[in-house]
C-alpha cells in the first residue's frame, strides 16, 4: 500500500492559489472587509486536487489551530510588517469549503494601500493558502484529505487564467527603497526561515 503523500513542510510550506469564490469586498462602519471562500471542497482545484475529508479519520479538511493563534492576512506570503494587509476576523469550514472574513488595515503604506485599493476596485481576485497538505487515501491520490493552514495571503493570480488581475506598476514613495529581484529572492528565503521559527514558537505555547 502506498504511503501518505504530503506536500509542503514547516520549512517550505506548499501554496494553493485560487480565485476568491463567492467573495465580496465591502465597507462596514468605515472599515474595508474582504470575505469569501479561500478554498472549496469536493471539486478539482487548479492543481487537480479535490479537497475532501477522510471519513475514517476526521470529518473536516482544514486544520486551523495554528493559524487562529495569529490570524494575519499577508500579501504575497511575505511575513513582514510592510506586507501585512490586515487580520482575519472570522474563519471556518462548512460544506462548501474554507470561508473567511478579513478586515483590511487602514495603513497608508504604499504596499498595503495598493493591495487594498486593487481588491476594493475588483482588479485583484486571488487568494492563496499556505501550509502542509496531506493526501492520505492511496485509492484516491488526488484527494486532499487534510490541509494544515499556516497563513492566508492576497495574491495577484487567481485560479481562472481568464480572469488574471494584472497589478499596475507601483511607484514607491521617496522613503522606500527599490529592491532588485535577486535581493527580493534572498529576502524571501530569509522570510521563510522567520515563518518557520514563528511556527515553532507557536507550537511551544
Amino acid at each position: 500500500m502506498s504511503k501518505t503523500k504530503i506536500k509542503g513542510t514547516i520549512n517550505k510550506p506548499a501554496f494553493k492559489i485560487a480565485a476568491l469564490r463567492q467573495g465580496a469586498v465591502k465597507e462596514e462602519n468605515g472599515l474595508i472587509f474582504i470575505e469569501g471562500y479561500a478554498n472549496t471542497k469536493n471539486s478539482p482545484d487548479r492543481y487537480g486536487d479535490i479537497p475532501s475529508p477522510l471519513s475514517s479519520k476526521r470529518d473536516y479538511v482544514y486544520e486551523l489551530t495554528q493559524f487562529k493563534k495569529n490570524p494575519v492576512l499577508l500579501i504575497d506570503h511575505i511575513n513582514r510588517l510592510d506586507h501585512l494587509a490586515g487580520s482575519v476576523t472570522e474563519i471556518y469550514e462548512d460544506e462548501k469549503g474554507l470561508y473567511f472574513k478579513a478586515v483590511f488595515s487602514a495603513s497608508l503604506h504604499p504596499t498595503v494601500a495598493h493591495a487594498r485599493k486593487l481588491y476594493q476596485e475588483g482588479h485583484a481576485k486571488g487568494i492563496s493558502i499556505a501550509g502542509r497538505f496531506h493526501y492520505e487515501d492511496p485509492q484516491r491520490p488526488n484527494v486532499l484529505t487534510l490541509a494544515e493552514i499556516y497563513e492566508i495571503s492576497l495574491v495577484a493570480v487567481p485560479a481562472d487564467p481568464n480572469s488574471l488581475a494584472e497589478v499596475s506598476e507601483q511607484r514607491p514613495c521617496e522613503t522606500d527603497e527599490q529592491t532588485p529581484l535577486q535581493e527580493q529572492d534572498e529576502k524571501a528565503a530569509l522570510l521563510k526561515e522567520e515563518i518557520n521559527a514563528w511556527i515553532e514558537d507557536l507550537k511551544e505555547d
